[in-house]
């Protein structure tokens, strides 16, 4: 399978990501600690994707590949924040985070890491 997102379209969509993680349990009136939460995650995601080898890195000290054990990562860190009580307990959270998750799974999955070789 042809992979569609390359290494800018990575880029490009992270820093989007970064803005849906930012601001978005707070437009969708989420409770303070999923807030915090995430507002914590998505400065952590928008800092790798600046050090990241891609045309729309600021700061070029992460390779494509390391972003993309960065990824890894993250995922597994959502997948396990999805047992949290503070996520589990609350339907608003819980909507929000299972659709971020998925959208990052997919994000994951269509994105060719070879793409900077």
């Amino acid at each position: 399978m042809k992979k569609p997102i390359d290494a800018k379209r990575h880029g490009i969509i992270d820093y989007a990501f970064t803005g849906v993680q930012l601001l978005g349990p707070s437009l969708l009136g989420i409770n303070g600690n999923v807030r915090k939460t995430y507002q914590a995650l998505g400065t952590g995601f928008a800092a790798v994707n600046a050090f990241t080898d891609t045309p729309v890195g600021l700061k070029p000290v992460i390779s494509f590949k390391g972003h993309q054990k960065a990824d890894i990562s993250y995922l597994l860190g959502l997948s396990l924040l999805t047992a949290s009580s503070m996520i589990r307990k609350n339907r608003r959270a819980l909507a929000f985070h299972l659709g971020f998750f998925a959208a990052a799974l997919a994000h994951y999955v269509l994105t060719n890491y070879n793409s900077r070789n």
